[in-house]
This record gives C-alpha cells, sequence and structure tokens, in this order.
C-alpha cells in the first residue's frame, strides 16, 4: 500500500471537501504529537499518513451535524436587534429628554 489511490480514498468520504478536511484535521493532529495508527508513516509528511490511515480505516469521517436553523431564519432574526448606532442614538434621546426635564 505505497501508493494512494484516490477512488480508494473517495469511498471513505462523502466528497472530496470532507476528504480534505478529514485528513487536514489528523494531520495537525499528527503534528500536534499523536502518533500513528499505521506503520508505514511518512515522518516528514503528516498529510501523507493521514491519508493512509483513513485508507486503511483506522479513521472514520462522520460529519457530526449541519446547520441547525436556516439561513433566512437566521437573517430575520439579525434584522430585529438594534445595530449598535441605535443603540446609541437611544441613549442620546432619553438623555437628553431627562436633563430637559431637570431643567
Amino acid at each position: 500500500m505505497n501508493e494512494l489511490n484516490i477512488d480508494d480514498l473517495m469511498s471513505k468520504a462523502k466528497n472530496k471537501f470532507l476528504l480534505a478536511n478529514a485528513a487536514a484535521g489528523r494531520a495537525k493532529q499528527i503534528v500536534e504529537g499523536s502518533l500513528p495508527y499505521v506503520n508505514h508513516f511518512d515522518p516528514n509528511n503528516p498529510v501523507i499518513t493521514a491519508l493512509r490511515e483513513i485508507a486503511a480505516d483506522k479513521v472514520r469521517i462522520k460529519v457530526l451535524s449541519g446547520p441547525s436553523k436556516k439561513p433566512q431564519e437566521i437573517l430575520a432574526v439579525e434584522e430585529e436587534a438594534p445595530s449598535a448606532l441605535e443603540r446609541l442614538a437611544k441613549d442620546k434621546k432619553s438623555k437628553s429628554t431627562k436633563k430637559e426635564k431637570k431643567k
């Protein structure tokens, strides 16, 4: 298993993006000191080691969860909250009316 085949790797993930993210995440763990799960690892290239682990089914790729809300719902929530400029304007109006009442 010296040569990695992209078709074998693609059978482990749903798409290339997930495969690349999983390999990058595992490579980062290897760089930070995690021991490789395969015996034939490349000490100079943690990405190749991560891809070999995925090909050998030592690392599984899972999608934990998707977005909880639809984009339209998120935009509606953001529109309801007043901006910082509006909050400052309201504060100045309330302070000026209090000062006028004192006079």
